[in-house]
């Protein structure tokens, strides 16, 4: 599908969803609805330093008869900071979730993640695997971990960034030039600026002398900690519920190739067959640039 038409849809789409607000702890997590309020819900996360935008092309091609909710997560988009002070730790995206869980009244959902979210998937679904009903993963399901080795040094670097907080947003001349910065970067390339641009839209606001982005600077620091190969593979083990996998033929193994191994274990792991994967074409935002091929399996595998 045209980049063109893809937009066109995406603007289409916008002018026909709702603003949702869930609050937290902390504040406000929100997000885009769409869909029925009596459907089945749907709840989508998006990856790091992105936002529920990049869930946009997807909604234009997915099953009407589903209620889906696409969320900002903590410090992206339009949803709340952390705290000073609070710490970028992936387990604290589970906690996250079950409060936007427990706040939005859902007994039972259908999660789909890309990315990072991908991760917060496996890790939810295994810690509350009976609120979950089915997981979608896209182009992620090995996080990023550290040999035992490096604990120390990371635990310093990681609390030295924290504790100095010298990250500054940068200011662009306006969106474009953002988005085609953005299209040229490792994470998206492959993906058309067009594109990159529905991202921008929701994570800037405009400043003297362009825009300047909004996401909270705390992302751009190291995790004080991170699972390790073990740990991870115990969430694996934990699975209950179905898994798809959906990796794109240019996504993430292409980008850092050592990770393909550590894919292929991660598949095997899953116990009861509960997990298939597929190769979708595109790159590591297929969901964004290949929506149609994206929506279509995830309609076999939510039930169309």
């Amino acid at each position: 599908m045209a980049t063109r038409r893809i937009v066109h849809n995406c603007r289409q789409l916008l002018n026909n969803t709702s603003e949702i607000s869930v609050k937290v702890p902390w504040g406000q997590v929100k997000g885009i609805e769409v869909g029925p309020k009596d459907a089945p819900p749907v709840l989508m996360f998006h990856g790091w330093l992105d936002n529920c935008y990049s869930f946009v092309p997807l909604l234009t091609m997915l099953p009407k008869n589903r209620r889906y909710i696409a969320l900002d997560l903590p410090g992206h988009g339009h949803s709340s900071h952390k705290p000073t002070g609070c710490y970028n730790l992936i387990l604290n995206a589970v906690v996250d979730l079950e409060h936007i869980r427990r706040n939005l009244n859902l007994e039972k959902f259908t999660f789909i993640g890309h990315s990072m979210s991908g991760i917060l998937g496996v890790l939810y679904s295994s810690t509350y695997p009976e609120h979950i009903d089915r997981t979608v993963v896209i182009d992620s399901l090995f996080p990023y971990v550290k040999e035992s080795s490096e604990v120390v040094t990371n635990l310093r670097k990681a609390s030295d960034d924290f504790i100095n907080d010298g990250f500054r947003c940068r200011t662009y001349k306006d969106m474009e030039t953002l988005a085609t910065t953005k299209s040229l970067s490792t994470w998206y390339v492959g993906l058309d600026a067009e594109l990159c641009q529905l991202i921008v839209e929701r994570n800037t606001v405009p400043c003297e002398g362009g825009i300047k982005q909004i996401y909270d600077p705390k992302l751009r620091y190291s995790s004080l900690v991170y699972l390790s190969r073990e740990q991870y593979v115990e969430f694996l083990k934990a699975l209950q519920k179905p898994v798809l996998y959906l990796e794109g033929d240019k996504g993430v193994t292409s980008i850092l190739p050592p990770l393909k191994g550590l894919y292929e274990t991660a598949k095997a792991t899953v116990p009861n067959n509960l997990m298939t994967s597929e190769v979708i074409e595109g790159p590591h935002h297929f969901h964004m640039s290949n929506p149609s091929d994206t929506a279509m399996s995830i309609s076999k595998f939510i039930g169309s």
